[in-house]
């Protein structure tokens, strides 16, 4: 018979292979209504593999230059 700790490790427990990205179940690919006409793009979050990438910022690409995502500071306000 399993004890309680037991029980927690197996649901500590990483899982085994790849994770499906969740945003687009795993396809790769997202709807867009962008522009107007409905089309298919690559998933921003998984790049399109369909596997989650820790760590990723799907936001990077589309941000400027030099615009540092880890900056919380605030505008000066008048």
């Amino acid at each position: 018979m399993a004890d309680a700790k037991d029980e927690a490790k197996e649901e500590a427990k990483e899982p085994e292979g790849p994770i499906p990205c969740s945003p687009c179940r795993g396809t790769g690919k997202l709807n867009s209504n962008s522009g107007g006409e409905p089309h298919e793009v690559d998933c921003p979050w998984c790049e399109g593999s369909g596997v989650l990438i820790p760590e990723h910022d799907a936001q990077a690409a589309r941000r400027p230059e030099g615009d540092d995502a880890d900056d919380k500071s605030q505008p000066d306000v008048d």
